[in-house]
């Protein structure tokens, strides 16, 4: 079942219970249960229970929020929004005649204080805040049952609905965007694409700066929570999961509270993670790679595999997706999406900064602290190192230069077999181009089962190249080796030395073929290939 269509339900069955108790009726607890799906029961049984006990109590089933209903002097005009905790309605507050946004908990949620507590938490928070892309706070209460919170509406749209308006399979520009938004001052940001976003985001950053300034951490920066007025302002809304502790955040369908794609991977690991500023800056990041190359950097069918892409994963380069990106959007976005918090921007500000030296067509910092292109490899390797695998951003004819799984400094191995697919792969299977591996294939090849186009080294070897316990290919060494020229206990080939040779020259304590000799230029019975003769020379010398 959709999170959303759950949400509804968990809502109804609440309030309809609370209705049954309420006429004095002894409502059917197992039968209520049985009304959603088993993996949200627990939540919902613990609330059924203290509403039976009296120690919460629900909004009415018979008094669903509709177009006209006024809840203390706000009149409800239409539903725009809603997420895992909130709806959001579009009301006018009558005794000022002003739109505004009323944010209202969901009443499923509102059932147990924690729920409540974090949504006042939201208001009081935000309205310590002053800031002009900051959405503001006029009230926080409650009314008929609904908690709520109302804000300043902001006309317009977010930036998530821009960056789905903009024309698909061809790069955009900044008259794109304002036709996208039907915000022409857009289009005046910059010169290009990239300068009229980071315009954007910079005064994003600065408003996240202002909130970490006083404590106060988001943790849920997303394109839908930006939002752009009809006069060009980026305005941050729904500080919904802003704190400051590591409380978790669980809805009643046990589903992490927030969006998966824009996780930081200290997030990812653990709902019970301790965050600070640097995950905003990385979500942040994550807003900018979005809106640079039209696509999130982590995908999965679930939640779960989405967070085990963010922890495990390197997003592919903005290069590959977007070749009109300059260097310098590209290392704002590395620096800001790094995997190590340490090795993100300090705080939001600084990222603030670089974005308006990247509008300003400026050298930035990021760019100017990351080194050449190995540096960023090793950096990106010590990060992946926490969780044993690591995949190069930069790729080539669809393979990732380097994919390889990495055991020193992992917390655990991961189970199963690690198959490792790149131009230079390591794994328990490698397929590519130089690969080490229990099952090895490539050009160059190591592994207990080695193919090699060039070179194979292995417990059984196959390749041009190849030199282990069996091995076959052109030139071969191995206990059995069968090639063109051929080493080993067991020799066969146009040329074979070893214990038992086979060949049309052969040499070994029992051999069949004509016996090697070494002529005159130290060839092979007048053959041209000089550095094999000279090697057979130094290991049988006593044969000549």
């Amino acid at each position: 079942m959709e999170i959303e269509a759950l949400e509804e339900l968990l809502d109804r069955v609440v309030a309809e219970y609370s209705d049954s108790l309420t006429r004095g009726a002894k409502p059917d607890r197992e039968g209520f249960l049985a009304r959603v799906p088993e993996e949200a029961r627990s939540g919902l049984d613990r609330s059924l229970r203290m509403l039976e006990v009296g120690l919460a109590q629900a909004p009415s089933a018979t008094t669903p929020l509709t177009t006209g209903a006024v809840l203390d002097g706000f009149r409800l005009v239409k539903e725009i929004g809603r997420g895992g905790m909130a709806t959001v309605w579009l009301a006018e507050q009558e005794e000022l005649r002003r739109p505004i946004a009323l944010k209202l908990l969901r009443p499923a949620l509102a059932i147990e204080q924690r729920h409540i507590d974090r949504f006042r938490r939201e208001g009081l928070a935000v309205a310590r805040l002053n800031h002009p892309n900051i959405v503001q706070i006029h009230a926080v209460g409650e009314a008929l049952g609904f908690h709520y919170i109302a804000m300043e509406y902001i006309e317009g749209m977010t930036l998530a609905q821009a960056l789905g308006n903009l024309p698909e399979n061809r790069p955009w520009s900044p008259a794109d965007l304002a036709m996208a938004t039907g915000i022409s001052k857009l289009a005046t940001l910059g010169d290009d694409f990239e300068q009229c976003i980071a315009m954007i985001l910079a005064s994003v950053a600065e408003a996240l700066d202002a909130a970490h300034e006083i404590g106060i951490v988001h943790r849920d920066v997303k394109p839908s929570n930006i939002l752009l007025s009809r006069e060009g302002k980026a305005v941050v809304a729904d500080f919904g999961l802003a704190k400051a502790d590591a409380d978790p955040a669980i809805s009643m369908s046990g589903d992490t509270i927030g969006t998966p794609w824009y996780m930081s991977p200290e997030q990812a690991h653990t709902i019970e993670a301790k965050v600070d500023r640097r995950t905003d800056v990385y979500s942040l990041g994550v807003t900018f790679y979005e809106a640079m190359s039209g696509r999130r950097p982590f995908e999965g069918g679930t939640a779960l595999a989405v967070l085990e892409a963010i922890k495990t994963k390197v997003p592919r380069a903005l290069a590959s997706l977007s070749p009109e990106c300059g260097v310098h959007t590209e290392a704002i976005v590395r620096r800001s999406m790094a995997r190590q918090p340490d090795e993100r921007y300090s705080t939001a500000g600084e990222f603030a900064e670089d974005l308006r030296r990247l509008a300003a067509g400026q050298d930035t910092e990021a760019r100017a602290n990351e080194g050449g292109p190995l540096r960023r490899m090793w950096s990106e390797m010590r990060g992946a190192a926490y969780d044993g695998e690591y995949i190069s951003s930069r790729t080539f004819l669809g393979l990732p230069l380097v994919h390889m799984f990495i055991d020193i400094g992992s917390r655990h191995r991961r189970p199963g077999i690690r198959v490792a697919k790149g131009w230079f792969a390591m794994g328990d299977v490698a397929l590519g181009g130089v690969t080490f591996g229990g099952l090895s294939a490539g050009l160059i090849s190591f592994g207990g089962l080695s193919f090699g186009a060039l070179l194979a080294l292995g417990g059984l070897a196959v390749g041009t190249l190849a030199s282990g316990g069996g091995a076959l290919g052109a030139f071969t060494l191995g206990g059995l080796s069968i090639g063109y020229f051929a080493f080993g206990g067991i020799a066969k080939g146009y040329y074979a030395i070893g214990g038992r040779a086979d060949g049309v020259y052969a040499m070994g304590g029992d051999s069949t073929g004509k016996p090697i000799v070494f002529g005159e230029g130290g060839t092979f019975d007048g053959v041209w290939f000089e550095p094999i003769a000279t090697f057979v020379e130094q290991w049988v010398g006593t044969y000549q």
